[in-house]
């Protein structure tokens, strides 16, 4: 008897997973017929067969309810087209906002690498104590990097690349393409294996066996027309001939830019792999310090970062004694190459991530204001069906069920907008993000929409549920739904208000700090010419001495003179704002060796004139200087550093690495203003500029100054290049403006999407602030009707009115403000020459706030003023 009893309480309690609506019609039937059966039947089957059928029904149950609340719910938006669409747009614009932005840090931070398990990757790097003022991110020299290989056991394999442009001559034209020289281990290290064919082998990198190459998907498909038989045709190279032997995967391109530090900027992925096949000497010869541009080694299962770098840290001190006394001082230095990637931008795209999750917050709060209104009209029915018997859980669930529906909604319009900003988004790429290109809509991003879709249904519907729970029966009966709630009701929209002012101002404060930084950067002088067109040209093997190339480029510099529009030519081994190094110690006569070192660049006669810098004393470069190479020209910054007052025209000074005993003194010639080389942002450093001899380096970069437009010049100037070798070509062409664009791209992106972000908070808060008003003055009709039927004017209808708005402004303000003082120094390393709790920016938001919030109050604030007495009064 006591067993049958617990059954029927146990089977009682199951009955609860049931709807309320169900259980109250059924439920004491089905709990009698339980009783019935086991006082006749095995308990175990009662029990499955129960158990069965309430594991099937009670699914099928919430589903009828839920189709009967979601048609009832779809019916209630189509009798409302304004608010719907108005709701609709405002979730779709904040859900579709994040989900584009999720799409970037999907791609960039957490899409898995196109590498086998990417977290054993690390890169290595040997930095030198006696280069002070170089990164530490150097790449070893090669012979360092083979007895590494053979002598270290912190890793499973090691290789290294080194970055090239090369002439791919493809039908008789001449692309540039982005290529890397590979170990044989590349692509065992990276374990990434072609789609087609086979990779690059250690067999292959040896000398007279390395004519094969590897190719990129894109090459495949635009130069080969996805040809199943690419594998075994023959390319031509520069002067090479090379097969074909594998293709890669589309989303595999390493590296990218970006993904080296300091590496080799022009293109943005490579294309094309070829073998490296050093020769024994080229392993073992210290004196030419040839280096890589990244050694990646793959760290064995067990094996941490820090005990690697501890083996190459005493590998290294071995290897320092085969350096002559002057050069010694490497290091080892190991990295995670993920980290290394994504690090730089790692922060900025979660704090756009932040910033657009602001934007959905914002939008959730005026959906749920909306929704809050929506409930206050819906009083009456809402008191009807509690009259009626309907349970206070039921309309809970009715009103989330109707606040999801639009969210669903909204989220589903906000993915086809998402589409839409990935591509725009793509378009804005700056460049120097890492796989920034391959952001798109997959599977996690949509998956992420859904769970914000979800999400932001709850989030707005909560408010609005409190407030229908809380309805007074007795009340909306006796006073007819006009009263009762309403001043709770308006309490959570004010609140709601204030949230969306509060955040807008975080948002307005963060873009107004960037936008005044990146119109101080642009405000900078580069100290050259944004006019002036820069390019790259490289020989190849066929210009083998010193002397073959100096004429080839002085030949070809002399034809580019003769262009028509071609005012000044010159030539160096670095150009600004190239991302590239050159430092050396150096020592002043009768002044010692200073500590630091300085930036040490190599340029030619007319150079200065081509680039735009001016000379402000001495003389520029000659032809005989470029012969002796016995003198030299500082720039303004070197010579304030050192010599002050003095004038610096005819001193002595020399450069280089190590003990400069042996160096012979050069004579400072000129003085040349200041010039912004590594980056827009750097103060300009002490620079030495020594004649450039272009026959001993096989590449120059040229400058050119003009009288035409760039687009005029650059056909001609590969016509008279095709004429003297048609197997070279030019590469990197830009003007100088492009270059500080693409110097400013990232700035210029973050920038533009958190004003975006900005002037979508603010216009949504302005929607919520119209919406409040609007509302109380709808609310407080009757009263404004009694107040001017008293004598009260116009004037102070629209001041009551305008006060009530500005009351939750000024709240919301104050509280933004707060919050954005503690929250900006998450972006103060991306400001320039501004602090983050700068008083003219805070001082502008407020400004440009208060007055949105008075335009967004004075419609509905005249329209009060325009309230009848009589047709308020006959309202109550």
């Amino acid at each position: 008897m006591g067993w049958r009893r617990n059954a029927v309480r146990i089977y009682r309690t199951l009955l609860l997973a049931y709807p309320a609506e169900f259980r109250h019609q059924y439920g004491a039937e089905m709990e009698r017929l339980f009783d019935d059966r086991s006082r006749s039947e095995p308990p175990v089957r009662l029990w499955l067969e129960s158990l069965a059928d309430i594991a099937i029904t009670v699914p099928t149950e919430h589903l009828h309810t839920l189709a009967a609340d979601l048609r009832y719910g779809g019916r209630m938006l189509a009798s409302a087209p304004s608010f719907t669409v108005v709701a609709l747009l405002v979730m779709a614009l904040g859900i579709g906002a994040t989900t584009a932005v999720f799409s970037l840090v999907n791609a960039v931070l957490l899409r898995s690498f196109p590498y086998g398990e990417p977290q054993g990757l690390v890169y290595l790097y040997s930095p030198n104590s006696q280069f002070q003022g170089t990164p530490d991110e150097m790449a070893p020299n090669d012979p360092d990097f083979y007895d590494w290989q053979r002598l270290s056991h912190s890793f499973t394999s090691l290789t290294m690349l080194k970055q090239r442009m090369s002439n791919f001559v493809h039908d008789g034209t001449v692309e540039r393409v982005g290529s890397a020289l590979v170990t044989g281990s590349f692509f065992e290290t990276l374990e990434a294996k072609p789609q087609l064919g086979r990779a690059i082998e250690a067999e292959d990198d040896t000398p007279g066996r390395a004519n094969v190459a590897v190719i990129s998907d894109r090459l495949w498909h635009e130069r080969f027309g996805g040809a199943t038989d690419v594998i075994g045709r023959v390319l031509q190279i520069n002067r090479k001939k090379y097969t074909v032997i594998g293709v890669m995967p589309k989303d595999f391109g390493y590296p990218f830019e970006g993904d080296i530090p300091y590496g080799m900027t022009g293109f943005k992925r490579t294309d094309l792999w070829l073998p490296v096949a050093l020769s024994a000497k080229e392993k073992t010869d210290r004196t030419t310090f040839a280096s890589n541009d990244a050694t990646i080694g793959r760290l064995r299962p067990g094996v941490s970062v820090a005990q690697a770098q501890a083996e190459l840290k005493s590998i290294e001190s071995q290897l320092n004694s085969l350096y002559p006394p002057m050069w010694r001082g490497w290091t080892a230095l190991v990295r995670p190459l993920v980290t290394t990637i994504v690090g730089p931008v790692q922060k900025m795209l979660w704090l756009l991530l932040g910033a657009v999750g602001c934007v959905l917050l914002i939008a959730c709060s005026n959906v749920a204001n909306l929704l809050l209104a929506k409930v206050a009209t819906r009083r009456q029915e809402i008191g009807v069906r509690m009259a009626l018997g309907a349970e206070r859980t039921r309309l809970i669930r009715q009103m989330l069920t109707e606040s999801l529906l639009l969210s669903c909604l909204g989220g589903s319009l906000g993915m086809l907008l998402a589409f839409a900003a990935v591509r725009l988004l793509v378009r804005l790429n700056p460049g120097n993000i890492p796989r920034f290109e391959q952001a798109s809509v997959d599977s996690r991003v949509l998956f992420i929409a859904v769970v914000l879709s979800v999400m932001a249904g709850l989030l707005s519907g909560l408010a609005p549920t409190v407030a229908a729970s809380r309805v007074s029966v007795n009340e909306i009966l006796k006073q007819g739904g006009n009263k009762g709630t309403a001043g709770t009701s308006n309490r959570w929209r004010q609140t709601l208000v204030l949230i969306e002012v509060a955040l807008s101002v975080i948002l307005l404060g963060g873009a107004g700090l960037m936008i005044r930084s990146f119109i101080a950067v642009q405000a900078v002088n580069p100290g050259f010419s944004p006019s002036a067109l820069t390019m790259r040209l490289s020989l190849d093997e066929r210009y083998k001495t010193p002397e073959q190339r100096m004429a080839f480029f002085q030949g070809f510099m002399q034809a580019a003179q003769r262009v028509p529009g071609v005012l000044k030519v010159g030539a160096a081994d670095v150009i600004p704002l190239d991302h590239r190094e050159s430092v050396a110690a150096f020592e002043i006569k009768g002044y010692g060796k200073p500590r630091d070192m300085i930036d040490n660049r190599s340029v030619t006669s007319g150079y200065f004139g081509a680039i735009g810098l001016p000379l402000l004393h001495g003389r520029d470069f000659d032809d005989h200087d470029l012969k002796n190479n016995s003198v030299a020209i500082v720039n303004e910054a070197f010579a304030k550093t050192f010599f002050g007052a003095s004038n610096p025209l005819g001193s002595q000074i020399r450069s280089g690495i190590g003990d400069l005993t042996g160096v012979p003194w050069i004579t400072v010639i000129g003085v040349i203003a200041n010039l912004r080389q590594t980056t827009l942002e750097e103060k300009p450093r002490p620079e030495v500029f020594r004649p450039y001899q272009a026959g001993l380096h096989g590449y120059a970069y040229l400058a050119f100054r003009l009288s035409v437009p760039p687009r005029v010049v650059i056909a001609t100037l590969r016509n008279v290049l095709h004429d003297m070798d048609p197997a070279l070509g030019l590469e990197d062409i830009h003007t100088m403006r492009d270059r500080m664009a693409e110097a400013n791209a990232r700035r210029r992106f973050q920038t533009v999407l958190l004003g975006g972000f900005a002037g979508l908070a603010l216009l949504l808060a302005c929607v919520g602030l119209y919406g409040l008003i609007a509302y109380s003055v709808k609310r407080r009709t009757a009263e404004i009707g009694v107040r001017m039927a008293l004598g009260g004017s116009q004037r102070q209808v629209l001041g009551m009115v305008l006060r009530e708005g500005l009351k939750v402004v000024g709240l919301g303000l104050f509280f933004g403000i707060v919050a954005a003082l503690g929250t900006m120094r998450l972006i103060g390393a991306w400001l320039y020459e501004i602090g983050a709790g700068d008083p003219i920016t805070f001082l502008s938001v407020a400004a440009t706030l208060l007055l949105v919030a008075v335009c967004a109050c004075l419609v509905p604030a005249i329209a009060a003023t325009r309230v009848e007495p009589v047709t308020a009064l006959r309202y109550e």
